[in-house]
């Protein structure tokens, strides 16, 4: 996303706003594609998509563009440098494992939640979002979770930054409700996600406790509605979320 810094270089701006088109895109595209897409010259698109081609972050195949997996290690370095995304994922894929349902890990960038790390269960299911997916933190488990461990200065400033966007007829937008809830979070230990995201997915999720060593992190599970409610996510989904965390806060306090 871009923000309103006007000191940016507008060169790189128009270079990700390329890269990002090819990647949304479901085929590979051209250049009067891409120019009509982005809203430059075809003259200037050219030129980006040939220096991104030279640094490999782009591929050219008759005159047609997709992007590369050069950008593929960009991702995978940034995230080996989070010791929570090294020293957790094995746990998360073990509370994948154990609960059969889709397990993740998000940490807080700038005030949203990214996805960093997700284990598929044996159910036939998979979240609507992807590593690197960054996501309000209001709208899902994860998310709150990394919220309640926040002071209320800090929770408004986020509020300020990003507003707090309606994504279901579920989602908490009126920030009263949200601090109540995050209260409740605050004593439970845990937060819950029912719809607010989409519509037919419940969640739980815990912070990791890093004491200040990195960004705040959260480890969940989600699920279909029709699947985890009840006593197997009140009860069973929630103390292996629970119990992976303190596992997770073990191994990186040695």
């Amino acid at each position: 996303m871009v923000g309103n810094n006007t000191k940016r270089v507008q060169a790189t701006v128009h270079s990700f706003r390329i890269l990002e088109r090819l990647l949304d895109a479901e085929q590979s595209m051209g250049v009067t594609e891409l120019s009509d897409a982005v809203g430059l010259s075809k003259g200037v698109v050219h030129t980006h998509l040939g220096t991104l081609s030279e640094l490999g972050y782009v591929k050219k195949h008759q005159q047609r563009y997709v992007p590369s997996l050069g950008l593929l290690k960009l991702g995978e370095d940034a995230r080996s440098r989070l010791s929570v995304f090294t020293e957790a994922r094995h746990h998360v894929d073990n509370l994948a494992r154990v609960t059969g349902e889709v397990a993740t890990l998000f940490v807080e960038e700038d005030g949203l939640g990214v996805c960093v790390y997700t284990a598929l269960g044996t159910e036939p299911w998979t979240p609507d979002y992807t590593c690197g997916s960054r996501i309000p933190l209001h709208i899902n488990a994860p998310g709150k979770a990394i919220l309640a461990s926040f002071d209320r200065d800090r929770v408004d400033d986020i509020i300020d930054e990003h507003g707090l966007t309606r994504m279901t007829t579920e989602t908490v937008t009126i920030p009263e409700s949200l601090y109540s809830e995050l209260e409740n979070v605050k004593e439970d230990g845990v937060s819950f996600c029912r719809g607010e995201q989409f519509s037919d997915v419940v969640g739980v999720a815990t912070t990791i406790d890093l004491n200040e060593r990195g960004p705040k992190a959260a480890i969940g599970v989600c699920g279909p509605r029709s699947r985890l409610s009840g006593r197997y996510l009140e009860e069973d989904i929630i103390g292996q979320v629970i119990s992976t965390a303190k596992s997770i806060q073990i191994e990186l306090t040695r």
